[in-house]
Protein backbone atom coordinates (compact mmCIF):
# COMPACT_ATOMS: atom_id res chain seq x y z
CA UNK A 1 0.00 0.00 0.00
CA UNK A 2 2.80 2.04 1.16
CA UNK A 3 4.04 1.89 -2.69
CA UNK A 4 0.36 2.52 -4.36
CA UNK A 5 0.71 5.89 -2.38
CA UNK A 6 3.91 7.16 -3.79
CA UNK A 7 3.43 7.48 -7.47
CA UNK A 8 0.39 9.27 -6.60
CA UNK A 9 1.99 11.69 -4.02
CA UNK A 10 4.80 12.70 -6.40
CA UNK A 11 1.86 13.60 -9.15
CA UNK A 12 0.52 15.61 -7.06
CA UNK A 13 3.68 17.68 -5.77
CA UNK A 14 4.42 18.08 -9.13
CA UNK A 15 0.93 19.68 -10.19
CA UNK A 16 1.41 21.97 -6.96
CA UNK A 17 4.60 23.64 -7.88
CA UNK A 18 3.02 23.41 -11.56
CA UNK A 19 0.09 25.53 -10.78
CA UNK A 20 2.30 27.94 -8.30
CA UNK A 21 4.75 28.51 -11.09
CA UNK A 22 2.25 29.45 -13.93
CA UNK A 23 0.91 32.20 -11.40
CA UNK A 24 4.62 33.33 -10.49
CA UNK A 25 6.41 34.48 -13.51
CA UNK A 26 10.22 36.64 -13.29
CA UNK A 27 9.38 40.31 -14.14
CA UNK A 28 10.42 41.30 -17.36
CA UNK A 29 10.82 45.12 -18.79
CA UNK A 30 8.50 46.06 -21.27
CA UNK A 31 8.83 48.48 -24.65
CA UNK A 32 8.99 51.64 -22.41
CA UNK A 33 11.31 50.89 -19.12
CA UNK A 34 8.10 49.66 -17.07
CA UNK A 35 8.58 45.85 -14.94
CA UNK A 36 5.65 43.82 -15.99
CA UNK A 37 5.02 40.20 -14.06
CA UNK A 38 3.19 37.31 -15.98
CA UNK A 39 0.82 37.24 -18.42
CA UNK A 40 -2.94 37.20 -19.33
CA UNK A 41 -5.19 38.19 -16.11
CA UNK A 42 -2.31 37.03 -13.52
CA UNK A 43 0.10 40.05 -15.11
CA UNK A 44 0.81 42.99 -12.72
CA UNK A 45 2.89 45.79 -13.48
CA UNK A 46 5.47 47.23 -11.18
CA UNK A 47 5.34 50.78 -9.33
CA UNK A 48 7.61 52.87 -10.33
CA UNK A 49 9.92 53.79 -7.30
CA UNK A 50 8.82 51.20 -5.35
CA UNK A 51 11.44 48.61 -5.68
CA UNK A 52 13.87 47.54 -2.27
CA UNK A 53 17.43 48.98 -1.88
CA UNK A 54 18.29 45.29 -2.90
CA UNK A 55 16.39 44.99 -5.94
CA UNK A 56 14.27 42.07 -5.03
CA UNK A 57 11.04 43.32 -4.09
CA UNK A 58 8.51 45.53 -5.41
CA UNK A 59 5.22 46.85 -4.99
CA UNK A 60 2.54 46.40 -7.96
CA UNK A 61 -0.93 46.50 -9.11
CA UNK A 62 -3.30 44.47 -11.04
CA UNK A 63 -6.54 43.58 -12.03
CA UNK A 64 -8.61 40.54 -12.11
CA UNK A 65 -8.90 41.19 -16.10
CA UNK A 66 -5.49 41.56 -16.35
CA UNK A 67 -3.99 44.65 -17.45
CA UNK A 68 -5.25 47.22 -19.83
CA UNK A 69 -4.55 47.71 -22.90
CA UNK A 70 -4.43 50.81 -25.42
CA UNK A 71 -6.28 54.08 -23.01
CA UNK A 72 -8.62 51.78 -21.55
CA UNK A 73 -8.43 52.74 -17.47
CA UNK A 74 -8.62 49.61 -15.42
CA UNK A 75 -11.11 49.03 -12.56
CA UNK A 76 -11.16 46.39 -9.76
CA UNK A 77 -7.78 47.52 -8.79
CA UNK A 78 -5.23 45.64 -6.79
CA UNK A 79 -2.29 46.66 -5.08
CA UNK A 80 0.51 44.07 -4.20
CA UNK A 81 3.90 43.55 -2.16
CA UNK A 82 5.71 40.90 -4.80
CA UNK A 83 9.41 39.14 -5.35
CA UNK A 84 10.60 40.28 -8.52
CA UNK A 85 12.57 37.37 -9.35
CA UNK A 86 9.56 35.68 -10.19
CA UNK A 87 6.51 37.58 -9.43
CA UNK A 88 4.87 35.93 -6.60
CA UNK A 89 2.86 37.76 -4.26
CA UNK A 90 3.80 37.95 -0.83
CA UNK A 91 1.10 40.24 0.20
CA UNK A 92 -1.92 42.17 -0.79
CA UNK A 93 -1.78 45.81 0.28
CA UNK A 94 -4.52 48.02 0.85
CA UNK A 95 -4.11 50.70 -2.02
CA UNK A 96 -5.84 51.10 -5.59
CA UNK A 97 -3.09 53.34 -7.33
CA UNK A 98 -2.13 52.36 -10.31
CA UNK A 99 -0.04 53.64 -13.39
CA UNK A 100 0.76 53.02 -16.79
CA UNK A 101 3.18 54.49 -19.54
CA UNK A 102 0.81 56.94 -20.50
CA UNK A 103 -1.76 57.49 -17.81
CA UNK A 104 -2.05 56.82 -13.91
CA UNK A 105 -4.70 57.20 -11.09
CA UNK A 106 -5.80 60.77 -10.25
CA UNK A 107 -5.39 61.83 -7.42
CA UNK A 108 -3.78 58.46 -6.17
CA UNK A 109 -0.54 57.91 -4.99
CA UNK A 110 1.43 55.25 -3.62
CA UNK A 111 5.05 55.12 -2.10
CA UNK A 112 7.05 52.52 -0.34
CA UNK A 113 9.69 53.04 2.55
CA UNK A 114 12.18 49.90 2.38
CA UNK A 115 14.67 49.26 5.24
CA UNK A 116 18.17 49.23 4.58
CA UNK A 117 17.90 45.34 4.92
CA UNK A 118 14.98 44.87 2.10
CA UNK A 119 13.24 42.82 4.78
CA UNK A 120 10.81 45.72 5.70
CA UNK A 121 8.80 48.61 4.33
CA UNK A 122 5.97 50.97 4.96
CA UNK A 123 3.10 51.26 2.77
CA UNK A 124 1.42 55.01 2.15
CA UNK A 125 -1.50 54.74 -0.05
CA UNK A 126 -3.25 58.01 -0.24
CA UNK A 127 -6.50 58.64 -2.18
CA UNK A 128 -7.85 62.74 -2.61
CA UNK A 129 -7.99 62.96 1.13
CA UNK A 130 -6.81 60.73 3.36
CA UNK A 131 -4.42 57.64 3.72
CA UNK A 132 -6.47 54.49 2.48
CA UNK A 133 -3.63 52.73 3.63
CA UNK A 134 -0.30 53.16 6.27
CA UNK A 135 1.10 50.23 6.99
CA UNK A 136 4.69 48.16 7.94
CA UNK A 137 5.20 44.73 6.08
CA UNK A 138 7.77 42.41 7.59
CA UNK A 139 9.21 40.26 4.72
CA UNK A 140 9.66 36.31 5.88
CA UNK A 141 10.06 33.84 2.75
CA UNK A 142 7.26 33.40 0.78
CA UNK A 143 4.93 35.83 2.99
CA UNK A 144 4.89 38.96 4.61
CA UNK A 145 3.54 39.82 8.03
CA UNK A 146 1.80 42.90 7.92
CA UNK A 147 0.97 45.96 10.67
CA UNK A 148 -1.88 48.34 10.33
CA UNK A 149 0.09 52.06 11.10
CA UNK A 150 -2.93 53.22 10.47
CA UNK A 151 -4.90 51.67 13.62
CA UNK A 152 -2.00 52.74 16.07
CA UNK A 153 -1.64 56.25 15.09
CA UNK A 154 -4.41 58.13 14.14
CA UNK A 155 -5.88 57.86 17.92
CA UNK A 156 -2.66 59.08 19.22
CA UNK A 157 -2.84 62.21 17.02
CA UNK A 158 -6.28 62.88 17.92
CA UNK A 159 -6.22 62.75 21.38
CA UNK A 160 -3.74 66.11 20.57
CA UNK A 161 -6.73 67.78 19.37
CA UNK A 162 -9.42 69.59 21.89
CA UNK A 163 -12.43 67.15 22.03
CA UNK A 164 -14.62 69.56 19.83
CA UNK A 165 -12.13 69.44 17.26
CA UNK A 166 -11.70 65.71 16.96
CA UNK A 167 -14.52 64.77 14.76
CA UNK A 168 -15.20 65.09 10.93
CA UNK A 169 -11.00 64.74 10.29
CA UNK A 170 -9.21 63.05 7.43
CA UNK A 171 -5.90 61.46 8.83
CA UNK A 172 -3.04 61.53 6.24
CA UNK A 173 0.02 60.70 5.60
CA UNK A 174 2.10 63.36 4.13
CA UNK A 175 3.99 62.12 1.21
CA UNK A 176 5.82 65.54 0.47
CA UNK A 177 7.63 65.31 3.77
CA UNK A 178 10.15 62.32 4.38
CA UNK A 179 8.97 58.59 5.19
CA UNK A 180 11.70 56.91 6.70
CA UNK A 181 11.92 53.41 8.40
CA UNK A 182 15.61 52.81 9.52
CA UNK A 183 17.94 49.45 10.48
CA UNK A 184 16.79 49.68 14.10
CA UNK A 185 13.24 49.48 13.04
CA UNK A 186 12.39 53.22 13.73
CA UNK A 187 10.23 55.03 11.54
CA UNK A 188 9.48 58.51 10.87
CA UNK A 189 7.20 60.78 9.27
CA UNK A 190 4.75 63.28 8.95
CA UNK A 191 0.73 62.95 9.25
CA UNK A 192 -2.59 65.46 9.33
CA UNK A 193 -5.51 65.72 10.77
CA UNK A 194 -7.41 68.13 8.80
CA UNK A 195 -11.17 69.01 7.91
CA UNK A 196 -11.53 68.37 4.21
CA UNK A 197 -11.41 71.37 1.64
CA UNK A 198 -10.57 73.35 4.76
CA UNK A 199 -7.90 75.99 5.00
CA UNK A 200 -5.88 74.42 7.47
CA UNK A 201 -4.59 71.59 8.79
CA UNK A 202 -3.03 69.93 12.03
CA UNK A 203 0.53 68.49 11.47
CA UNK A 204 2.66 66.30 13.30
CA UNK A 205 5.81 64.71 13.12
CA UNK A 206 5.56 61.07 14.11
CA UNK A 207 8.33 58.90 15.70
CA UNK A 208 7.45 54.95 15.73
CA UNK A 209 9.32 52.28 16.91
CA UNK A 210 8.61 48.65 15.16
CA UNK A 211 9.88 45.34 16.27
CA UNK A 212 9.32 42.20 15.23
CA UNK A 213 8.93 38.88 17.64
CA UNK A 214 8.23 35.31 16.06
CA UNK A 215 7.03 36.64 13.23
CA UNK A 216 4.74 39.09 14.89
CA UNK A 217 5.64 42.40 14.65
CA UNK A 218 4.20 44.83 17.05
CA UNK A 219 4.78 48.71 17.37
CA UNK A 220 4.65 51.76 19.61
CA UNK A 221 4.47 55.32 19.18
CA UNK A 222 7.43 57.13 20.87
CA UNK A 223 6.43 60.49 20.06
CA UNK A 224 4.24 63.01 18.47
CA UNK A 225 5.40 66.85 18.17
CA UNK A 226 3.30 69.39 16.62
CA UNK A 227 4.84 70.63 13.06
CA UNK A 228 3.97 73.71 11.25
CA UNK A 229 1.74 73.50 8.85
CA UNK A 230 3.02 74.28 4.73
Amino acid sequence: MRRALVFPLVLLALHVQQATAAHAQACVADQHGGLVCGEGKAAMRVVADTMSPSKDYAFAWRTPQGLPSGSDSPENIENVLIRVSDGAMLAKLGGEYWATDAMRANRYELIAAWSPDSRSVIEVANSRWESDSFAYYRIDGATAAKLDLRALVEPVIAARLPPRNRKGNAFRVRTDQPVTLDARGRLRFTAMLYVPKSETSNDYKVLVNIRTSGGKPTAQVVSVRRAKAD
